[in-house]
């Protein structure tokens, strides 16, 4: 990564927290009086409505600090989420997309990982595993995740495409910059 992308990194992230702190409207979540699973669907809503806004508003029209912000908040709802229902699906891959795009591959690796361990037949889930790993340039751990998907369907399209994408990996990792990390 080049140091003006870092510089510029952090200083919207420093922006963000300085907002947060200072009491900028930011969607808060209220605390529902109908009791504790009412109240994780409204995390889980409010979660997913952050990362939206942040992801299909923002991000399009380039405005970086507020989609960190909707990020961060995403976040907080999600996590408080996963506080009380751990195996919930939708938290863990709102997660991984969040920690992709901010390029945190091995967070979003691990998240992606978790969605495999609660629903073992999620095929889309080892291969977003595979890709985030990929990207972290741990080659061999992606490979494995592949491996895991092609264990977990008998469809000959996705074997095809499986193979495909193992081959590729396997190409990538032979390169003299593999393993670099991004």
């Amino acid at each position: 990564m080049s140091r003006r992308y870092l510089v510029v990194l952090s200083l919207l992230v420093w922006i963000a927290c300085v907002w947060l702190t200072a009491g900028a409207p930011i969607p808060r979540v209220q605390k529902d009086p109908g009791g504790p699973g009412r109240d994780q669907a409204s995390h889980l809503r409010q979660g997913i409505a952050c990362f939206e806004q942040g992801f299909y508003e923002f991000l399009p029209k380039n405005k970086r600090a507020e989609a960190e912000m909707s990020f961060v908040a995403a976040m907080r709802e999600l996590e408080l989420v996963l506080e009380t229902e751990p195996d919930n699906g939708q938290a863990h891959r709102t997660i991984a997309r969040i920690h992709s795009i901010r390029r945190n591959h091995l967070a979003a690796a691990e998240h992606y990982q978790r969605l495999t361990e609660i629903d073992p037949y999620d095929v889309d889930s080892y291969v977003l595993a595979a890709l985030a790993l990929t990207e972290a340039g741990k080659f061999a751990e992606a490979g494995i995740e592949l491996e895991k998907a092609k264990g977990r369907t008998s469809d000959p399209r996705a074997l095809a495409l499986l193979g495909g994408y193992l081959e590729k990996l396997s190409e990538a990792g032979k390169r003299p910059d593999a393993g670099a990390g991004k």
